[in-house]
């Protein structure tokens, strides 16, 4: 089998899809597969440091230098490839490849039903507008998909354009071995990457700043939690709050007065940007529970990734975060918008009834833990898209066209 994979520019820094790309890339070597990575060189932007002028310098890379190159390149590779695109944010390629045997992999549909209006209050920009339009109009091109979830199924089939498509869900598979860590050898991996004072137990939280990420709802339970205990009236270091980290970019004016609030009922928010995936991974096994209360995910990789370093998961009972903690995840409800400290007063017995379990039955979560994780693998991910590839590669039968017809 040939494949020519469709990645993301490097210019543009998208970490995780860079990743995921290289993971099928790999994987299909590895499995004895032709397998080629296209993404769109730096050309233009280059030639400027400020970022708005290299946005829209990247995009006259990546949406029209590259495919004047990739069509050329097309032509030279002749039939016989199956063309993968590894995120379908990448739809706008679909014009020079919807005749040819094509797969596309679905993450996440956020960017697109924020476009649609389906969240009051988050507006995109006219041209944000224009560019998902774009995307799903290139989509509605395709055939066969691939997504994380059954929620990114489902968004899929809901706002696909075109005739209905072919939808296989298959979960990520863990790019990374995270596991569970001794605690000296989890300690020392931290204290190389340069954090030190470093409590073990704490709780954990990782994510950008976007508004689904729901930073300001994980700080607001937190308050919660160190009023919870600071009203409890004990003394002495068993009964100071938890310390919590926060794992991702530079936190907002409002996450500080937030954390300082917090700070103010003996409680310690440490902010931690830049951590690189061995740093995070010793995180988790460090950590007493994630706390991810997102709004919106395709995926959610945190859960899964804790998951399998065996520590406890506090996440929103809604799809997909339901699906992925695999009735292992302890739930909470969606926080609506505005209302981020009523929502923690009413969900922090959540947490602390989790702080106040035996170790006993954290010792059996962590093994219930450990057994649903394996089921995220790179080997078994890779094993279904191999299959869906050599399906979307094989001839249709000629009953099936003339139905078709």
């Amino acid at each position: 089998m040939r494949l020519i994979l469709f990645g993301h520019p490097a210019f543009f820094g998208s970490h995780s899809m860079d990743r995921f790309a290289a993971m099928i890339r790999e994987g299909m070597r590895e499995r004895g597969h032709e397998v080629q990575l296209w993404t769109p060189p730096a050309v233009l932007v280059r030639l400027s440091t400020r970022p708005g002028l290299r946005k829209w310098l990247g995009y006259v890379d990546q949406y029209l230098l590259f495919p004047a190159w990739a069509w050329w390149r097309l032509r030279r590779e002749g039939a016989g490839a199956l063309a993968v695109l590894t995120d379908h944010s990448l739809g706008m390629w679909m014009w020079l490849l919807h005749r040819r045997p094509h797969v596309i992999h679905c993450h996440d549909f956020i960017a697109q039903r924020t476009a649609a209006g389906e969240f009051p209050g988050r507006q995109l920009s006219a041209s944000g507008r224009l560019y998902q339009a774009l995307i799903l109009r290139g989509i509605g091109l395709g055939r066969n998909f691939v997504a994380v979830s059954e929620k990114t199924a489902h968004d899929l089939l809901r706002l696909h354009p075109g005739q209905r498509p072919r939808v296989r869900v298959v979960h990520n598979g863990l790019n990374y071995p995270f596991r569970p860590l001794a605690p000296d050898v989890a300690m020392r991996m931290l204290r190389v990457a340069g954090i030190d004072g470093i409590e073990p137990g704490m709780l954990v939280h990782i994510g950008g700043n976007q508004w689904y990420k729901n930073r300001e709802g994980v700080l607001a339970l937190y308050h919660a939690y160190c009023e919870a205990t600071s009203a409890g009236g004990g003394t002495g270091a068993a009964a100071a709050p938890r310390p919590l980290w926060m794992i991702g970019p530079e936190p907002t004016p409002a996450m500080r007065e937030l954390a300082d609030a917090a700070e103010r009922l003996g409680g310690k928010v440490r902010f931690l940007e830049g951590m690189s995936t061995a740093a995070v991974h010793a995180a988790y096994a460090l950590a007493g529970g994630l706390l991810f209360p997102s709004l919106e995910e395709g995926f959610g990789w945190p859960v899964i990734e804790a998951m399998a370093c065996g520590i406890p998961v506090l996440t929103t009972a809604r799809a997909p975060m339901q699906e992925i903690g695999g009735g292992l995840a302890l739930l909470v409800e969606p926080m609506e918008p505005g209302e981020a400290q009523d929502w923690a007063r009413r969900n922090v017995g959540v947490l602390l009834d989790l702080l106040s379990w035996p170790q006993a039955r954290l010792d059996q979560l962590c093994v219930d833990s450990l057994a649903w994780a394996r089921h995220f693998s790179a080997d078994r991910a890779l094993d279904q898209y191999e299959a869906i590839y050599l399906a979307a590669l094989a001839p249709v039968p000629a009953t099936a066209t003339a139905e078709a017809s």
